[in-house]
């Protein structure tokens, strides 16, 4: 069997999907705002001697603190709406590299936004 290209992202994003419409469902009467966190935190599991982390996706019913890896999407069911805040942890990462492995650049654009203060720093 062969491995595609983006078959895992949509796997996961598949999963996601799946979690945040249960959570959404479970919760459809309630009037007040809520909010789903999605994040990861190490695993007590190691996988082939490697640490691992678990990935969370979770309802919280007090407004959480926003962290540096962390996603959070503001539900409000009078709206029918669910605002998310991604506070991702920005790594350097050289994409120029990807076509020495024969991966060809698009042209989409990333805009990475954060509602943390000075979360990431540039040197």
């Amino acid at each position: 069997m062969t491995q595609q290209t983006g078959e895992t992202r949509d796997a996961i994003i598949e999963a996601d999907e799946k979690r945040i419409s249960a959570i959404v469902e479970a919760n459809k009467g309630r009037n007040d705002p809520y909010w789903i966190v999605i994040f990861a935190k190490p695993s007590k599991i190691n996988v082939d001697g490697k640490p691992t982390l678990m990935k969370h996706v979770k309802p919280y019913f007090k407004k959480p603190s926003p962290q540096v890896g962390m996603i959070v999407g503001e539900v409000d069911n009078r709206k029918g709406t669910i605002e998310w805040d991604i506070n991702m942890p920005q790594v350097p990462f050289n994409f120029d590299a990807l076509g020495m492995h024969g991966v060809e650049l698009s042209n989409q654009t990333v805009v990475e936004t954060t509602s943390i203060p000075q979360a990431y720093i540039t040197q």
